[in-house]
């Protein structure tokens, strides 16, 4: 009886042991997480290919006037709802990113 019991509590525990899965996601920080946009959803997908689009090196001579107009469209095609927290992150973001030096 002893015995029986013992080879059941084994069974038990080696599907227990096989039963299990275990999966660990690491997301790096990106700007289209940081406005608030799960990853691997449309509006994540929409942000990072409006991201690379927009890609561009830093141009001289603008005015910061045009720099935050440039700022505040990319983050409307972005997709990040104004007059948020987001949007203004996003905005201060894209500025940084355009301003020389």
């Amino acid at each position: 009886m002893a015995r029986q019991a013992l080879v059941a509590i084994f069974l038990s525990l080696c599907t227990m042991a096989c039963a299990t899965e275990q999966h660990t996601t690491y997301v790096t920080a990106d700007a289209c997480t940081s406005y608030g946009f799960p990853v691997s959803t449309a509006d994540y997908i929409r942000c990072r290919q409006q991201m690379a689009a927009a890609a561009r090196p830093v141009v001289v001579g603008v005015t910061d006037a045009q720099l935050i107009a440039e700022s505040r469209a990319a983050c409307d095609s972005y997709g990040v709802p104004r007059g948020t927290a987001n949007f203004d992150r996003c905005v201060r973001d894209e500025f940084a990113a355009r301003r020389p030096g």
